[in-house]
């Protein structure tokens, strides 16, 4: 009796790496989502009359902000430029995927690793940390759906 073994390592290899980065990509969307969306609280502005206006001036209203964040909320929506500056990418060659903010919202990067004023010291509005940890199980099956989701 003869037992034939054929042997597909190349082929189950190739699989696996379309499936890690079907996950990786599946996971980094949801990330991306979810980062936006706590980017996404609004901020409402209120218009304010001027007291005290020069002569001349035509400005006689201004906008306050009076629902800032709180230190370690993320920051809230005025215009959307950081929300709408949260990307994601992944790299196929090296296996990584990554959520974060483009250069021109780096003041969203300042946020999350976090500002130090004179007076109140270190304060963090993170984004992305928590849209993390917060998720990970979630994370873990979007990976996992993601991945079952490659075929042969």
């Amino acid at each position: 009796m003869a037992v034939v073994l054929k042997w597909r390592g190349d082929e189950f290899l190739k699989l696996v790496d379309k499936q890690i980065v079907a996950g990786l990509y599946a996971a980094a969307v949801e990330l991306h989502r979810i980062a936006r969306k706590k980017a996404g609280i609004a901020n409402a502005g209120q218009t304010v009359q001027q007291k005290n206006v020069t002569e001349g001036s035509n400005k006689t209203s201004r906008t306050i902000y009076p629902n800032s964040s709180k230190p370690g909320e993320s920051p809230r929506r005025r215009t959307g430029f950081g929300q709408k500056n949260i990307v994601f990418g992944v790299d196929k060659a090296t296996q990584t995927a990554r959520v974060g903010f483009t250069r021109n919202a780096r003041y969203m990067t300042f946020h999350e690793l976090g500002i130090r004023y004179a007076n109140v010291g270190l304060q963090q509005r993170p984004t992305i940390v928590p849209a993390t940890s917060e998720n990970l199980p979630r994370l873990q099956a979007v990976f996992q759906r993601g991945a079952k989701q490659v075929k042969l």
